[in-house]
């Protein structure tokens, strides 16, 4: 509200004004009134945009040890190791008459006799043989450049196969008119390796001669003899 000096403005009056001062013409306002109710929430804005991806929080503690598994199979328990004091081959032929006596062992596949190993079970298997030979007879028997006789680890069936061969050792000589090749008077065929078979497979070791009429005294007469074994390794 305006003062009275003012009245005649507001209203029309015409009247002439009171000997008021010039500023009591001016609009003077009243104390401020107290806070009127707060108005009802506008509509939600917009989403804003995805802020940065804050830093990674630590470590939660380690949780509780989980159950213990099975039981897995005993490392190389399923085999044989077997030993022949000493043979004689001239021709090709497996190796037979074996010994599983201490400290050598047997397995229900293996039979000694035969010299047969029947695989247990399908998996891998580690393959090791050591034969020690002696050929008395001098080099006077000369080889063929293609007769270099072996002795092998075969899969006899299903289907046969070579699984692990080692080379007897071979020497050869010229001097002056005389070329003689023919097998070293004593020495060691080693093999190793890892082969894949099947359960049912039947495996023997094996003389190759390759032509060979060379007569081997394998096992040095028993001072050294022959060492053949397999395990199952996975």
């Amino acid at each position: 509200m305006f003062d009275e000096c003012c009245h005649h403005r507001v209203y029309g009056y015409d009247r002439p004004a009171r000997n008021y001062a010039l500023s009591c013409c001016s609009p003077r306002l009243l104390p401020k009134g107290p806070t009127g109710p707060t108005g009802p929430t506008g509509p939600t804005g917009p989403t804003g945009a995805t802020g940065p991806t804050g830093a990674t929080g630590p470590t939660g503690p380690t949780g509780p040890t989980g159950l213990t598994g099975p039981t897995g199979p005993v490392f190389a328990s399923e085999g044989f190791s077997a030993y022949i004091s000493a043979a004689t081959v001239t021709n090709s032929g497996q190796l037979t008459n074996w010994t599983t006596s201490s400290p050598y062992y047997t397995h229900p596949g293996f039979n000694p006799a035969t010299g047969v190993f029947t695989v247990p079970s399908t998996g891998r298997y580690s393959i090791k043989a050591t034969i020690n030979y002696v050929n008395p007879v001098a080099l006077s028997i000369a080889l063929g450049t293609s007769v270099n006789p072996y002795f092998a680890v075969q899969r006899i069936s299903p289907s046969p196969a070579d699984l692990i061969t080692g080379l007897v050792p071979v020497i050869a000589i010229s001097v002056a008119i005389v070329n003689i090749r023919g097998i070293i008077n004593n020495g060691v065929v080693t093999m190793a390796g890892d082969v894949e078979l099947n359960a049912g497979d039947t495996v023997g070791l094996f003389y190759v001669s390759t032509g060979s009429t060379v007569q081997l005294f394998l096992g040095n007469s028993g001072a050294n003899g022959i060492v053949w074994s397999m395990h199952r390794i996975a």
